[in-house]
């Protein structure tokens, strides 16, 4: 029985009562023969709110037996669905951990979603064993009716993680609500099966070095991807329109030409002929402005200020190029006798580094080394796997020493705490764009960068609490470092 078959049977017993009622007696009103076919019904043994006709007590005779049967009726109708549904749930729920029980080698699917009902579509096509982790009883039911192995219940919970087989699952997939619950379940993923492939999906790029220190080995951004999908669509449409046969706006190059991005990280400004010198690159397609202004296909003559960037179309280095310069390299010892080419001066470490705090100087020397590792590797046939290292360091880096240094800060009440928080925060943004595009910008580019942190944030900004810390705490600058490396 449907639920609007018991409303319209109800709503009919009710208007029987009330029309009875007030036609019968005569003098009684709507709401009183409303009434009482209410007490009627219910038995609740009020009595009568006017004496009944001979009529009036016959029918209510008959009314009171209508009423009690089809209550009857409703009643054992709800009961036995009640029965007949939790027996079900019972059964089905006691079936299904057994099914899951028994599975081995499988994928977990955190979240049935948009992104987690799309792949459970294509795994069961594919013929590949899941379970989905679902905490909404409702969405759990839906992928149930489906014949999806599902286990209803949240994925931060170890038990739910036991019951879905993460022990002997070969891989999780997690894409819940916010890139916090996923890096939780990553976690405990990570510690309940340490071999497990885990793949987390990410809404914010800057989270995905935690992502992958939390145990994650891949962090997929779905919202990228579909980005560059429709990007290559457009693209697609622009090359029929324009009669250019698979013209892609790549680095994969097109001609021996590919494009890439020139951030100017120094203090002094400097101009577009400058920066195509020193990159080799073919011409400035673009300026971006600090405050958002663009300027397309600027003049050699533009300004650059710091901060600014640069859209460059550069000449893809061959290895003959790359031979080119290592030869020029063996003879020159600078950058600026050889734009383009090896050349760097290395920075050995000296008092002027030093902030006399002996702690947070142990970590600015694995600062330096990891720069010195860098900037003697360019334009080298290790430059890329050197440029990736230098990146996966640098972010663990940024991490652990600014969460260290400004825990002293607070800890000797620095005023300019707040301040040094935002410029840490610029600091990490920029290391983390440049790993995201690190295959775009140019090794000397990602060298100035290095610079710059080394010589504008530890010799400008980090001396100047040092300063104010150590005039207040003299003890401060005697704390040793227990984890020296």
């Amino acid at each position: 029985m449907s639920n609007k078959l018991r409303i319209f049977i109800i709503l009919f017993v009710f208007t029987i009562g009330t029309m009875g009622f007030y036609f019968i007696e005569g003098n009684w009103t709507i709401l009183e023969a409303f009434y009482m076919t209410i007490i009627t019904i219910t038995t609740v043994g009020y009595g009568e709110i006017k004496p009944l006709s001979s009529s009036g007590q016959i029918f209510a005779i008959v009314f009171i037996i209508l009423g009690l049967s089809t209550a009857a009726i409703l009643a054992s109708e709800l009961a036995r669905q009640f029965i007949e549904r939790n027996f079900k749930a019972i059964y089905g729920a006691g079936k299904m951990r057994k099914k899951i029980a028994k599975i081995q080698n499988h994928y977990i699917i955190c979240g049935f979603g948009d992104i987690g009902s799309s792949m459970s579509a294509d795994l069961k096509e594919a013929k590949i064993p899941f379970v989905i982790i679902e905490n909404k009883i409702e969405t759990a039911e839906f992928a149930t009716m489906q014949n999806y192995l599902v286990v209803n219940g949240k994925a931060t919970y170890d038990d739910t993680l036991v019951e879905a087989g993460i022990k002997e699952a070969r891989g999780i997939v997690i894409c819940l609500g916010d890139d916090s619950l996923n890096m939780y379940v990553s976690l405990a993923a990570r510690e309940l099966n340490p071999k497990l492939l885990i793949l987390v999906r990410g809404y914010k790029i800057e989270g995905e070095k935690r992502m992958i220190r939390a145990g994650a080995n891949s962090v997929i951004y779905p919202l990228k991807l579909g980005g560059q999908q429709m990007a290559q669509l457009i693209i697609s449409e622009y090359s029929k329109e324009n009669n250019a046969n698979h013209l892609e706006l790549t680095t994969s190059g097109i001609m021996g030409y590919s494009l890439k991005m020139y951030k100017h990280f120094k203090e002094e400004e400097t101009t577009i002929k400058q920066i195509l010198d020193s990159t080799n690159a073919s011409q400035a397609l673009k300026i971006q402005r600090i405050g958002g202004l663009e300027i397309n296909r600027p003049g050699i003559d533009a300004k650059v200020m710091k901060g600014e960037s640069i859209l460059l179309l550069s000449h893809d280095e061959t290895e003959e190029d790359l031979l080119d310069d290592l030869e020029l390299s063996e003879n020159t010892n600078t950058k600026e006798e050889n734009p383009g080419t090896q050349g760097y001066q290395l920075f050995a470490w000296d008092d002027s580094f030093s902030l006399g705090i002996p702690i947070l100087d142990d970590e600015h020397k694995k600062l330096l080394r990891l720069i010195n590792n860098f900037l003697s590797s360019i334009h080298t046939k290790d430059e890329k796997s050197i440029i990736k290292s230098t990146f996966d360091s640098l972010l663990d880096y940024t991490h652990v020493h600014f969460t260290n240094e400004e825990a002293f800060m607070a800890e000797h009440k620095y005023p300019d705490l707040k301040e040094h928080k935002k410029e840490h925060i610029k600091l990490t943004k920029e290391a983390v764009q440049l790993n995201n595009n690190k295959d775009y910008v140019f090794s000397d580019n990602i060298a100035d960068f290095l610079i710059s942190w080394l010589t504008n944030h530890i010799m400008g900004t980090d001396k100047k609490y040092a300063e104010y810390i150590l005039a207040r705490t003299p003890d401060a600058g005697k704390i040793e470092n227990s984890n020296n490396s």
